[in-house]
């Protein structure tokens, strides 16, 4: 009788699915930041500095979602110290993003 060739089997996690929007995040970020740079400053000289303030807010976000991610999955591990370095530094980022943008229309 024939031998079976053994196989092995390997499983299929949720990682796949967030490896995918991660990848989508990271370039979607890049990609308005390099926007951002480049039609910035046509827009801001031509008075439209409140597109390029939505665009920036978007691509800030898009770049936390991509790093933050990664970032909880290496400091999960870690004991509370680190943990709470990481939501220290999360909460004041966003903070920073969110009054970022008020701030640009605060000085108008």
């Amino acid at each position: 009788m024939a031998q079976k060739k053994k196989t092995q089997r390997t499983r299929r996690t949720n990682t796949y699915s967030k490896q995918g929007v991660l990848r989508a995040l990271s370039f979607f970020g890049i990609l308005l930041a390099a926007i951002v740079f480049t039609v910035g400053g046509i827009l801001n000289w031509c008075g439209q500095g409140g597109v390029t303030s939505i665009l920036n807010l978007i691509a800030q976000i898009c770049l936390l979602v991509a790093v933050a991610i990664p970032a909880w999955d290496y400091v999960r591990g870690k004991n509370k110290t680190w943990q709470v370095i990481f939501w220290i530094a999360l909460v004041i980022y966003v903070f920073g993003c969110v009054f970022g943008v008020i701030g640009f229309y605060v000085k108008k």
